[in-house]
Order: structure tokens, then C-alpha cells, then sequence
């Protein structure tokens, strides 16, 4: 049985993870203006595995049995999470990739009961319609306006980005029970990395000039994919996933396109609408009828207060 304090803890660290990740995306779509997609990959990943090194080094061993699941969540997670999404990217509109990405708790829902074999209650099912509504009004008035253009292979390529994430919360939470969350980001990171350089290499040869055109803005990004995007916001979702069941993880995500709405006008200039009020609106709703009505007593009382149990999962 999770502790109260754990559970208060973990659902702060999702919660600030989800709105680094929604912040990330006005601040890497300014960054990538000047250093190459795979290029800004690999050294968020590989300088954030180099941090992420001194408070793992005495825990870095690893059962011969477990490396498969290992070498599986990372490149789930890291590799072809963001490869694909880049891909995608290129084909397709970032409004459809929003949407799409939107579906991420539908599929968590999916792999949490027949993989886990964790319940899904009715409440999470309605949260979860609520919160996609959100996302979609947030970021469907363009849509509306310009109409939605459709890419079949870049929205497929999306949709892969989002099963290898969901994927990668599968599998790294089987290994949670067993090692700690930092030491699995820290693989995550380094595998990740490995599987970019080539990538990063060969964009490099291509086009070198990248590196003379860096600035206080572009600095700032990198800086922030490292230490936030990357080092932080993984490992405040690897731990948070460690404490709370799958099924439940996926709402915060809803908190993305409010992060990213916010940071968008601080640094692109856009304006807050009452589209993005109302949404805004249906994403707390879906969150507070999904998740917060069975636990809102723990943010008002001292004393423990039983939680529903969640499902062992036993060693891969």
C-alpha cells in the first residue's frame, strides 16, 4: 500500500513534468531553427546522461535477465519516441500531432488493462473524454479556420511516436520494482543517445554551419532541453510513474497544451483566447473527475487514508 506523502509527491512530480514537457515546444521550435533535429538530440540526451551520472554510479549494475526489458524501454522511450515524432513532424502539421498525442491516455488505458491487468474505472474512461475535448478545443481553432490538412504516413508515423511512449511507460515500470528510477532514466538517456549519434553524425557532415550561428536564444534552448526537458521532466515521470498506476499517469499530459500555450506567449508573442480559457476548463475537469476525486481528502487531512491498491507486477 502507497504511502499518502508518496502519493501527494507523485502526483506534484507528474505535474511538473507534464508542464515541462508542454513548455518544451515553443522553446525547441525556436531552437531548431538553427541546430539540426538529431544533432539537438543527441546532446540533450548524452550531456543529460553525463549529469545524470554521479548519483547513479554505484547503481549502475544490471541482471543479465533484465537487459532486454532495459535495452527495450529505452528505445522505446528516448529513440523511437522522439524519432519518430521528428519524422512525423516533417510530414505532417503540428495541429494533427497535437491531436494526436492527445490520444496518449486512450492508449495507455489500452496497454495498462491488458498488459498490467490494472482496472479501469468508469470515472478514468469520462476523465479521459473530457481532457481530450480540451486538447482539442485548445488547439483545434485552427483547424476550424484553415481546415486540417492530412498527411496519411506523417499522422501513422505520429501515432507510432505515441505507442513507443506508452510502450516505454510499460515496460519501465515492470523494472521499477526492481531498480530505481533514476538508474533506468540514466540508461534511457545513454542508449538514447548511442542511437542518435550516427544520425547526428551524418546530419553534421551535411551541414556544419549550424555552429556559427548560435546565440543567447538558441544557448537557452539547449540549456533547456538538458536540464529540464531531458534530465528533469524524465526523471520527475519516471519516479512518478514508480508510485501511481499506468492508467492514471496519462491524464497529466493533459496539462501539456496549457504549458505550451503559456510559454508561446511569453516567447512567440500569441495571445491567451477564450478558446484556450475553455478548454483549459474541460483538461482540469477531465484531471479532477479522473484522478483527484478519489484522493482530494489526502490534500486536506494529515492523517493516511487507504488507497486503492494497485496491481503487482511481477519481474520481467
Amino acid at each position: 500500500m502507497k504511502s499518502t506523502s508518496n502519493i501527494k509527491f507523485a502526483y506534484l512530480a507528474l505535474i511538473t513534468a507534464s508542464l515541462i514537457w508542454g513548455a518544451t515546444g515553443p522553446v525547441m521550435k525556436l531552437t531548431l531553427e538553427t541546430v539540426p533535429i538529431f544533432m539537438l538530440a543527441f546532446i540533450r540526451f548524452s550531456v543529460a546522461s553525463l549529469l545524470l551520472f554521479p548519483f547513479v554510479k554505484n547503481r549502475l549494475h544490471i541482471e543479465k535477465k533484465h537487459v532486454r526489458n532495459l535495452l527495450f524501454s529505452a528505445l522505446l522511450g528516448v529513440t523511437l519516441n522522439i524519432g519518430f515524432f521528428f519524422l512525423g513532424l516533417r510530414l505532417t502539421s503540428a495541429l494533427n500531432a497535437g491531436i494526436l498525442i492527445a490520444s496518449t491516455p486512450i492508449f495507455t488505458f489500452a496497454f495498462a488493462h491488458f498488459l498490467l491487468k490494472e482496472k479501469i474505472r468508469i470515472n478514468f474512461i469520462l476523465g479521459a473524454i473530457l481532457g481530450i475535448t480540451g486538447v482539442s478545443i485548445i488547439i483545434g481553432r485552427d483547424v476550424l479556420q484553415r481546415g486540417l490538412g492530412l498527411s496519411p504516413l506523417g499522422d501513422f508515423l505520429i501515432i507510432l511516436s505515441v505507442l513507443s511512449f506508452v510502450g516505454f511507460e510499460t515496460a519501465s515500470k515492470k523494472l521499477f520494482k526492481i531498480y530505481s528510477p533514476l538508474v533506468i532514466t540514466f540508461y534511457s538517456f545513454l542508449i538514447g543517445a548511442i542511437t542518435f549519434l550516427p544520425f547526428a553524425f551524418w546530419q553534421n557532415i551535411a551541414d556544419s554551419s549550424w555552429m556559427g550561428k548560435l546565440s543567447q536564444p538558441v544557448v537557452f534552448g539547449i540549456i533547456f532541453g538538458i536540464l529540464l526537458s531531458s534530465l528533469s521532466a524524465y526523471s520527475l515521470w519516471e519516479w512518478g510513474l514508480s508510485k501511481v498506476s499506468e492508467s492514471r499517469v496519462g491524464f497529466f499530459l493533459y496539462l501539456n497544451p496549457i504549458s505550451s500555450t503559456l510559454t508561446a506567449v511569453l516567447l512567440l508573442s500569441e495571445r491567451i483566447t477564450p478558446v484556450f480559457l475553455l478548454g483549459s476548463v474541460f483538461i482540469f475537469t477531465g484531471l479532477f473527475l479522473a484522478e483527484f476525486h478519489f484522493h482530494f481528502g489526502l490534500f486536506l487531512k494529515k492523517e493516511k487514508t487507504p488507497l486503492p491498491s494497485v496491481t503487482p507486477i511481477s519481474s520481467p
